[in-house]
C-alpha cells in the first residue's frame, strides 16, 4: 500500500511548490512539492479505506507522508483520533506537519479534553508545545480566553517554533478580544519576547484598526 501511495505522491510533486515549501522549511530535506488540496483528498480516500495499513506501513520518507497521516486522523471519529495523537506527535519535526495536523482536530471545538493540552503545554520539546499552543489558537480562544491567556503567562521556552506558537497564539486573543486582552496584558507578566512578537503579529492583522494598532506599538514600545 505505502509503494502505490508513494508513487502517487510523486506523480502529484510540483516543483515549484517544492521550492517554495523548501524555503519556508529549511531544515527539512524530504519535501517533495505536493500541494495541500490535493493531499486532502489523499488523505480523505485513505480514511475511508484501510488506514490502519498505512499507519503500519508508512516510514515518513517524505514529509508529505508525515503530513498525510495527520490529515488521516484528521478524518477520522473523534475517539479514534484521540487514541493517535499520542503516536503521532512524535513524528513532528516542523512547523508544517504540526499546524496542518491541528487543523484536523476539530474535535476540541467543542470537547476540549484539556488533559491532552496540560499534557504537552508541560513539555519541554518545542513541537509538543506548538502543537498545544496552535490548538489552543485553533479552538479554545473563543471559548476559553482566561484559560488561554493563563496559559501563555505561563510560558518560559527559547525554543524558536514554540515561542513562535505562543506568539501567534496571544495575537489572536487581541485580535479576538481586542478590548479585554489589551487591559489583561498590561496587569499580567507575560514573557517579553512572546508579548512583544504577539503584538507584532496582531498589528499585522487586517482585522485591528488603525487607533487599536497605534495603542499597540506603544505597548510594544514600553516593555
Amino acid at each position: 500500500m505505502i509503494n502505490e501511495i508513494k508513487k502517487e505522491l510523486k506523480n502529484l510533486s510540483d516543483e515549484e511548490y517544492k521550492l517554495f515549501s523548501q524555503k519556508l522549511n529549511p531544515n527539512i530535506n524530504n519535501i517533495l512539492g505536493v500541494r495541500l488540496p490535493i493531499l486532502r483528498k489523499i488523505a480523505k480516500k485513505i480514511a475511508k479505506n484501510d488506514y490502519k495499513t498505512f499507519f503500519l506501513e508508512n516510514d515518513d520518507e517524505f514529509m508529505e507522508l508525515t503530513m498525510l497521516e495527520g490529515m488521516v486522523i484528521g478524518n477520522l471519529k473523534k475517539e479514534e483520533q484521540i487514541n493517535y495523537i499520542e503516536n503521532f506527535i512524535p513524528k513532528i519535526n516542523n512547523w508544517a506537519v504540526c499546524d496542518t495536523f491541528c487543523t484536523g482536530l476539530k474535535f476540541f471545538k467543542k470537547d476540549k479534553h484539556k488533559e491532552i493540552i496540560e499534557k504537552y503545554l508541560n513539555s519541554k520539546k518545542e513541537y509538543e508545545l506548538r502543537f498545544a499552543f496552535v490548538i489552543l489558537l485553533n479552538y479554545f480562544i473563543d471559548d476559553e480566553y482566561n484559560y488561554v491567556l493563563d496559559k501563555i503567562s505561563k510560558f518560559n521556552n527559547e525554543q524558536y517554533y514554540a515561542k513562535m506558537a505562543a506568539a501567534w497564539c496571544l495575537s489572536y486573543c487581541l485580535i479576538k478580544n481586542y478590548e479585554q486582552c489589551i487591559k489583561d496584558i498590561q496587569k499580567i507578566k507575560i514573557h517579553p519576547w512572546t508579548l512583544k512578537k504577539g503584538i507584532t503579529k496582531a498589528i499585522e492583522s487586517l482585522k485591528l484598526t488603525k487607533i487599536q494598532k497605534d495603542e499597540l506599538r506603544k505597548i510594544r514600545q514600553s516593555n
